[in-house]
């Protein structure tokens, strides 16, 4: 059986690697592969490897980034409160969930209708 690089022992340990990263030191983290995983490493290899292979996973990131496959997102509820700066009341609450706005979308007449409102409510109030 052919032996295994310390490379492919990073690699298969990587998650492990990563958690320990989240607690301790490199210097921590290579006495702990050392002792409970028989890997090897100077502080230097591991920061060497743990380059190596970010940059790898970074650039397979890129390339399924760029792939042709649909993706869907999904953005997060906004709440919406509106206040009359004149008084502390709120005067509108709403919950903006994308999803159920999708059957809801105005035209550009009803758009711009709607500017035309808000705008003659603002010329109204400043006289």
């Amino acid at each position: 059986m052919a032996t295994r690089t310390k490379f492919s022992k990073f690699r298969s340990l990587y998650a492990v690697i990563e958690g320990l990263l989240d607690t301790y030191t490199h210097e921590g983290v290579v006495v702990i592969l050392a002792e409970s995983h028989d890997l090897d490493l100077s502080v230097s290899t591991l920061r060497s490897y743990l380059y190596r292979y970010k940059k790898r996973l970074k650039a397979l990131s890129v390339a399924t980034d760029n792939s042709s496959s649909q993706v869907e997102i999904k953005h997060k509820a906004v709440k919406q409160i509106v206040v009359d700066l004149r008084g502390s009341d709120p005067i509108q609450e709403n919950d903006t969930d994308s999803e159920d706005d999708l059957d809801k979308a105005l035209t550009p007449e009803e758009l711009q209708a709607a500017l035309d409102d808000m705008k003659r409510q603002v010329e109204t109030e400043r006289k």
